[in-house]
C-alpha cells in the first residue's frame, strides 16, 4: 500500500483552518512527534507548512488543466513554536502568466505571536493529467 502525500500530511498533523476568501490557513499542532530537541516545532516541518498553505492558495489561482510547482522558498524563523499550534496564513502577492508569489506568516496559537515570515514562488505548469 502506498501512502499519498496528503495522507502523510494528515499523519504529521497538518489541518486546514478557517480563513477569508483571499487567504489559506493551515495549522500544525505542537505534539511530541513533530518537535525538535529544544521542544519547538521542527524547522523543516514549518517550511512544509509554509509550502502547503501557499500551494493550496496557488492552486486556486490556476485554470483547470494547470498546476504549480515550487520554484523558490524563503523563510525567516523569528521565534520557536513550543506549545499550542502554528498557524500559517498565505496571501497572494503577485500572479503573472508563468509564475506567482505568495507571502506566508506563521503565528503561534493561541497567543498570535509572529513566528515565521516566508515567501514562496511558484511556476505555473500544465498538469500531468492534461498533458497526457
Amino acid at each position: 500500500m502506498t501512502t499519498t502525500i496528503f495522507e502523510l500530511f494528515e499523519l504529521i498533523g497538518y489541518r486546514d483552518a478557517p480563513g477569508s476568501a483571499d487567504e489559506v490557513v493551515v495549522e500544525l499542532p505542537v505534539a511530541p512527534h513533530v518537535v525538535n530537541t529544544n521542544g519547538g516545532l521542527q524547522g523543516g516541518l514549518l517550511a512544509t507548512l509554509v509550502d502547503t498553505a501557499a500551494g493550496k492558495l496557488a492552486m486556486r489561482q490556476v485554470p483547470p488543466g494547470h498546476s504549480v510547482v515550487t520554484s523558490d522558498l524563503s523563510l525567516r524563523y523569528l521565534r520557536p513554536v513550543t506549545d499550542g499550534a502554528a498557524r500559517a496564513v498565505a496571501r497572494l502577492v503577485h500572479t503573472g502568466k508563468r509564475s506567482m508569489v505568495i507571502h506566508v506568516e506563521i503565528f503561534t496559537v493561541p497567543d498570535e505571536h509572529l513566528a515565521v515570515v516566508a515567501s514562496v514562488s511558484f511556476a505555473k505548469i500544465q498538469s500531468k493529467e492534461a498533458a497526457s
